[in-house]
């Protein structure tokens, strides 16, 4: 992603030769202070933009998956958690994600900082204007990963376990983009691995030998990856000619001609593992409607309607999808969670609702 997760390749290049950062930094003013960054010291500011503070998209894409995987667990923990249980565990990792994105922007923007200088879009980042330098960067980025370990002195320590390849992931994420077209793919695994580290967190065991638990796991992983590429790629598409130019490899330069058909044969298959881990698991019918349904209705309305030549449709289908099908699976997962506290089954949901329509 490449405005708010910036976890990916530039946009708009400049015809020019690259400059150090000194002369960035005398070219090149500090953008507007706004929002967040208007009631920070000026000190503060520079660290402030790498971690993206400014602009909180991105936040959702490392959060929600935690979210989802917590909804999940807690269908699958026994004796179930309670909802105060689950809301603790949720401030704990929307911290928990504040760090860890800001250290994978930090670390990404390190690796990039050559390729940033020549960039129109990209040129006022930090440390490609030189308002951090290259070891600030990268002690600040090893802070911010020291500073998510508190955290895991609060959950179980298999956690830790988890939270370990999902670093390394992000990490390797960086160079992705200059090997491979498919760096989405590559972007899918730590993200879906949130979903694992949240279960962890609940004492639940994803692969554990009760029935069709293992398969439910894998399923909504899976599709975890898949909602990654599908997101990915159509945000990239606004920067798909620039990307060409620059040698910066994406789904989005691969499936260029194609993008739309591809994103629906991704959805599909979203959908269908979806459905498949609520059956594995008998997840009820709210999240079938909801989770299921619901990621089936937005999705498609979001791919029909955004225009991949359009840079505004493009990052709307980003911002938009972490609410409409983020939020389906959020809610179907939880759904599925509540009837179960409740204790109502299937048949008693069903009936209750005919009484209100």
């Amino acid at each position: 992603m490449q405005n708010e997760i910036n976890l990916t390749g530039p946009t708009q290049m400049v015809d020019e030769k690259s400059e150090s950062p000194s002369t960035t930094a005398q070219r090149s003013p500090p953008p507007l202070k706004s929002g967040i960054l208007s009631v920070l010291p000026d000190s503060w500011i520079p660290y402030a933009e790498l971690m993206r503070l400014d602009r909180p998209a991105g936040f959702y894409a490392f959060y929600i998956p935690y979210l989802i995987g917590l909804s999940y667990g807690a269908n699958l923990a026994s004796p179930a958690p309670s909802p105060s249980h689950l809301l603790s565990l949720a401030v704990l990792f929307a911290l928990y994600s504040i760090l860890l994105r800001g250290a994978a922007c930090a670390w990404n923007d390190n690796i990039d900082q050559a390729f940033d200088r020549k960039v129109a879009r990209c040129r006022l980042r930090p440390i490609a204007r030189g308002a951090i330098t290259t070891p600030q960067a990268h002690i600040f980025t090893f802070a911010l990963l020291v500073a998510t370990l508190p955290i895991f002195l609060l959950l179980p320590k298999e956690c830790i376990y988890h939270a370990l390849p999902i670093t390394i992931l992000f990490g390797a994420y960086a160079f992705m983009k200059r090997i491979t077209y498919y760096p989405q793919l590559a972007l899918g695994f730590p993200f879906a691995w949130a979903l694992l580290l949240s279960c962890a967190a609940l004492g639940v065991d994803t692969l554990g030998p009760e029935r069709g638990r293992k398969g439910a796991t894998m399923s909504l992983f899976t599709a975890n990856v898949l909602w990654t590429m599908i997101y990915d790629t159509v945000y990239a598409h606004q920067d798909v000619e620039d990307d060409i130019k620059a040698g910066v490899k994406s789904m989005a330069v691969r499936f260029r001609d194609c993008t739309k058909v591809l994103a629906t044969t991704l959805a599909v298959g979203m959908v269908g593992l979806l459905g498949a881990a609520g059956w594995a698991v008998e997840l009820g019918v709210v999240y079938s409607v909801v989770g299921c349904g619901g990621c089936a209705l937005a999705l498609g309305v979001m791919i029909a309607k955004v225009d991949l030549k359009d840079g505004a449709s493009c990052a709307w289908f980003f911002h938009r999808g972490f609410w409409y099908v983020g939020g389906n699976m959020v809610a179907g997962l939880f759904g599925a969670y509540l009837q179960r506290w409740c204790r109502l089954s299937d048949k008693d949901l069903v009936a209750a609702l005919r009484q209100y329509f």
